[in-house]
């Protein structure tokens, strides 16, 4: 066994009705708070009772909802300002993996001054500011990572704000935000976890603290994400976002791979959907990486519930990513070549940022410029 290191410091608060307790939290870390949050979610209600409890709690707080898929460096900085402006002690982010990323490097300029493109290294001087994240999807895992996507305006290429100091202070699990989410998003967002888990289990940066959350998240996620998506199972929810945590605990100690680098190529230049991106490429990544790491594989496939009786690792761990890639087609998840963005004439461009992403060093296999474009190439024509 090698060394490593796992770092947790973040309060984790599961329980069904939790959203309920985030103004006591807030109380503890200060006076007055910075709710971000988007428009969209916003209009749906979810937010109302941390409005009623920090109400009648008399907590003072303002609301930034100025948040997209894919968060932008520009929006990110004007937030930073609005917070500086307002004097604010603490931040609440509820939402999903956009509104959490924002909220952290929000919380990083804050601190800390300059803008976004200040601190991609790892060098911030200062902690972020206190942050309560609120996940309302079963799929970022932001809420326990110790980074923040932000999309480059510039050179429309995700980069990230990291390191310890990009923390959040507590997380708030609640599952029943979940009864009411959209069917397609809970789909892409549940295969985003498992994503996340898969990858942070066969990565090459992969120790035995991760490996035992990122095993267990997947075989919850096998047992709970059709019975969540098809028939809005309670019990199948409670899983799904103690899988979905578990999963952001893993990968942000170890690594993703090259699932992710292809995500974050297409989020960064066509502005798809993170989880959406990631779930399109999971099948075909794997399937080629399988030779890194089949005996990983096939363990995936045994915790996905998939009968491997009498199969070899190397049959094993090809099982599993078939099952991956009919569960896709069984939630929906559209494919590469249904997406009307997708122009082949930026293959080698995407392909380009793909192999330059430090993810794809710990892929079991490691691609290259071309593996990337015929990846593209093939999943366009599918």
């Amino acid at each position: 066994m090698s060394g490593f290191e796992f770092y947790m410091p973040t309060k984790i608060v599961f329980e069904q009705g939790a959203i309920r307790k985030v103004a006591k939290e807030g109380k503890v870390l200060g006076k007055k708070g910075l709710i971000v949050t988007d428009g969209p979610l916003l209009k749906t209600g979810i937010l109302d009772p941390i409005f009623k409890d920090f109400k009648a709690e008399g907590m003072d707080y303002v609301l930034w909802s100025e948040i997209v898929p894919n968060p932008r460096d520009v929006d990110i900085e004007c937030g930073a300002k609005f917070a500086a402006e307002e004097k604010i002690d603490y931040i609440v982010a509820v939402g999903g993996g956009s509104a959490i990323d924002t909220a952290k490097a929000i919380g990083a300029i804050k601190e800390n001054g300059g803008k976004c493109n200040d601190w991609y290294e790892g060098n911030l001087k200062k902690k972020i500011t206190p942050l309560i994240c609120v996940p309302t999807t079963c799929g970022t895992g932001s809420e326990v990572t110790h980074e923040s996507i932000v999309n480059n305006t510039v050179t429309m290429v995700k980069d990230c704000i990291w390191g310890p100091e990009v923390s959040a202070a507590v997380a708030i699990l609640d599952p029943d935000v979940l009864v009411n989410l959209p069917k397609k998003i809970l789909a892409s967002t549940g295969i985003d976890a498992l994503t996340h888990a898969v990858e942070a289990y066969v990565c090459k940066a992969a120790n035995p603290f991760t490996d035992a959350l990122a095993i267990y998240a997947i075989r919850l996620i096998g047992e709970s994400l059709t019975e969540a998506v098809e028939n809005s199972s309670n019990e199948a929810y409670v899983k799904m976002m103690a899988a979905s945590c578990m999963a952001g605990a893993a990968f942000g100690n170890s690594d993703v791979a090259s699932v992710h680098s292809i995500a974050e190529a297409l989020g960064g230049y066509y502005d798809i959907p993170h989880g959406v991106a990631n779930a399109m490429m999971l099948p075909e990544v794997s399937r080629l990486s399988i030779p890194g790491a089949p005996q990983k594989y096939a363990d995936v496939a045994r915790a996905l519930g998939v009968h491997t009786e009498g199969m070899t690792t190397q049959q094993a761990a090809m099982a599993g990513v078939d099952y991956m890639e009919m569960l896709c087609r069984r939630l929906n998840i559209p494919k590469f070549s249904e997406l009307d963005v997708v122009d082949p004439k930026d293959f080698e461009r995407l392909a380009t940022t793909a192999a330059e992403a430090s993810e794809t060093e710990d892929n079991p296999v490691l691609f290259d410029k071309q593996d990337f474009i015929d990846i593209f190439t093939r999943l366009y024509k599918k």
